[in-house]
């Protein structure tokens, strides 16, 4: 299933979940960034173009829900096997028909094909790649 049309609309649909991280530098074609965040280094699939700059951007976080279970934890994100992300936290609010506002230690848009339910604690297993978006200038 598809959750977005465009880098572009994805970021006029979510971008004001947008957070500030300071960007560190990246090889040119490397398809990963590193972003200094609240939660730590993260790393993400970068669907801007051209590559991102070095230093700090408002950018936004989107994972697309692989599976997930109801659990209590501190809010953390951290990459496991598979080029997978467990994120730990709690869904915010619900956005569209299949987008929900998450907080993770930093705020991302999660996509589901399952309904999430308002206010609850949730481990979740994003399928690869998390993706950042950038507001194209």
């Amino acid at each position: 299933m598809a959750f977005e049309d465009s880098p572009e609309v994805y970021w006029q649909h979510y971008g004001e979940h947008a957070i500030s991280v300071e960007m560190l530098p990246v090889p040119y074609g490397y398809p990963l960034v590193e972003a200094v965040t609240p939660a730590g280094v993260v790393y993400a699939f970068d669907r801007g173009a051209p590559p991102a700059p070095a230093g700090r951007q408002d950018v936004l976080f989107s994972a697309s829900v692989e599976s997930f279970r109801y659990r209590q934890q501190r809010p953390s994100l951290r990459a496991v096997e598979g080029g997978r992300t467990l994120l730990a936290g709690k869904v915010l609010r619900r956005l569209s028909a299949d987008a929900y506002l998450f907080d993770a230690g930093l705020p991302l848009v999660v996509n589901s094909e399952e309904p999430l339910e308002e206010g609850a604690a949730l481990e979740i297993v994003a399928a690869p790649p998390l993706m950042l978006f950038r507001k194209e200038v």
